[in-house]
C-alpha cells in the first residue's frame, strides 16, 4: 500500500474513532450515565442537623437557614458568612447567630439593623465564595462578616469533597491554584466527559469491587493532583503517655486533662483531618491548604469590597475547644503513627499575612463547656449568645455599624 493511502486510511480511522466517541458521549449525556453526582448543598441536606430540626423548612430565598432576606432602604444590612456554626443545625432557629447578634446590637441601641445568614454545615470557603457571589446578584449588604472555624477551613478547602476519611463524601465547589496563584474551578469541572467517568468507574470497581462510586473516582484523581501529604513522624519518646480519644475531647479537658496524645481515626496520613495544617512538620500538602485558603479569603473580601461591603473576619477563642486543642502535644493515629502537634493559635497562619488586618478575635469563656454536647464541638445556645455580645460590642466599638440613637 502506498504511502498516501495509509496516510488516508490512519485519518479516516481517526476520524471515524472520533466521530464513534463523540456518538458515545452524546448518548451517555443523553441518559445521564453515569449519573452526574450533585455538587454542593444547602439546609434542605445540612449534614449537622439536630434531629428536632428535621421539619424545620425556614429558610432565605438562597434555600439556606435563616430569617427571608428583605429590608428596607434604611436598613444597616450584615451578612454573616460561614459554616455550622452560623447555620447553627444544632439550635432552634430563634437561637441562630443572625438573630441573636440582630438582638444584641439593638440591645446596645443600634436600629434598622438587619442580619442574614450564607453558611451551612461543612461549608468550606469554597462554598462560601459561591454563595456569597449569589447573595450579591440579587441583594445588598453594608458589611460582610465572616465566621472562621480555621479547624476546619483549611482541610476543607483542600479537597474535592467533604470527609474525614478516606472515603470520598459529598463533591463540592472546589478551586486550586495558578502558577501565578490565581483561583482556578475544579469542580465542577468546566469539561466533563462521561465516557472518561464510565471508564474510571469501571476501572475503580473492578479493583475495588462495586461500592466504588463516582465520587471516589473523583477524589482519587484529585488526591494524585494534590502535593505530598508525606511528613515526619514524632520521635520516640516525644510524646505523652496520656492518651485522650477525639471524641471526649472537650469532656476531658474540662475534667482538668492537660499535655496529652489525641488518638483520631479521621485520615491524618492524606490531611482530611481537623488537625492539619497544625502538625509541626508540615508536609507539602499543608502548605497548599494554608495557601489555597488564604487566597480564597482574599477572593472573599474582593467580592464584598466589589459590592462596596466591608469585609472582616472573626474567631471566638473558646475557654473549652480552643484550650482542649492547645494542650494536645501529638496526635496519634488508627495505625499508630504518631505526629507532633502545635495547636497554640489556629489563626496563626492567618496572623502572619496581610490578611490580619481584617481580623477580630475575642475570648468566649463560662464556668461549663459551652459545647451542645459532650461530643459536639457546635456552640450551644449560650454559648451563641456570649459570642455574638462580644461581637456586637466590638463592632459598636469599632464604629462598623451605625451608632446608637440619643
Amino acid at each position: 500500500m502506498s504511502r498516501k493511502n495509509l496516510l488516508l486510511s490512519a485519518v479516516t480511522f481517526a476520524v471515524t474513532l472520533i466521530l464513534v466517541l463523540l456518538a458515545v458521549e452524546g448518548a451517555l449525556r443523553a441518559a445521564n450515565y453515569p449519573p452526574a453526582p450533585p455538587i454542593g448543598w444547602r439546609w434542605d441536606e445540612s449534614p449537622y442537623r439536630a434531629p428536632f430540626n428535621a421539619s424545620d423548612n425556614q429558610t432565605n430565598q438562597l434555600g439556606l437557614r435563616g430569617n427571608r432576606i428583605e429590608y428596607d432602604t434604611d436598613d444597616f444590612v450584615i451578612v454573616l458568612l460561614g459554616d455550622s456554626q452560623v447555620e447553627a443545625g444544632t439550635q432552634t432557629a430563634d437561637k441562630q447567630p443572625e438573630v441573636v447578634l440582630r438582638q444584641e446590637l439593638e440591645r446596645a441601641g443600634i436600629r434598622k439593623v438587619k442580619v442574614f445568614s450564607v453558611a451551612s454545615a461543612g461549608w468550606g470557603h469554597d462554598q462560601q465564595l459561591v454563595w456569597l457571589n449569589e447573595y450579591f446578584r440579587h441583594y445588598r449588604a453594608d458589611l460582610v462578616l465572616n465566621w472562621l472555624t480555621p479547624v476546619n477551613d483549611y482541610w476543607e478547602n483542600t479537597f474535592v469533597d467533604r470527609s474525614v476519611t478516606r472515603e470520598a463524601g459529598r463533591l463540592k465547589p472546589t478551586y486550586t491554584l495558578t502558577n501565578d496563584g490565581q483561583l482556578q474551578t475544579i469542580m465542577p469541572a468546566s469539561v466533563d466527559l462521561r465516557l472518561a467517568n464510565l471508564v474510571g468507574l469501571a476501572k475503580g470497581r473492578i479493583s475495588k469491587g462495586n461500592s466504588y462510586t463516582i465520587e471516589q473516582y473523583r477524589l482519587d484523581r484529585w488526591l494524585a493532583r494534590l502535593p505530598s501529604s508525606q511528613s515526619p513522624q514524632a520521635a520516640a519518646g516525644v510524646c505523652p503517655g496520656n492518651e485522650i480519644d477525639q471524641k471526649i475531647l472537650i469532656g476531658a479537658y474540662m475534667s482538668g486533662n492537660r499535655n496529652y496524645t489525641l488518638v483520631t481515626d479521621e485520615d491524618l496520613a492524606d490531611r482530611r483531618s481537623h488537625f492539619s495544617p497544625f502538625l509541626k512538620n508540615q508536609s507539602a500538602r499543608d502548605r497548599y491548604a494554608v495557601d489555597v485558603t488564604h487566597r480564597l479569603l482574599e477572593e472573599l473580601g474582593n467580592v464584598a469590597r466589589a459590592h462596596h461591603a466591608p469585609y472582616l473576619m472573626f474567631h471566638p477563642y473558646r475557654h473549652d475547644l480552643d484550650a482542649a486543642f492547645r494542650e494536645i502535644r501529638c496526635v496519634r493515629t488508627a495505625d499508630g503513627r504518631l505526629f507532633e502537634y502545635d495547636g497554640s493559635d489556629w489563626l496563626r497562619h492567618l496572623k502572619a499575612t496581610p490578611l490580619k488586618d481584617q481580623l477580630i478575635t475575642f475570648d468566649v469563656s463560662a464556668d461549663k463547656a459551652l459545647s451542645s454536647g459532650p461530643n459536639d464541638w457546635h456552640f450551644n445556645e449560650e454559648g451563641n449568645r456570649r459570642a455574638m455580645h462580644a461581637l456586637a460590642e466590638i463592632l459598636k466599638q469599632k464604629k462598623l455599624v451605625p451608632q446608637a440613637a440619643d
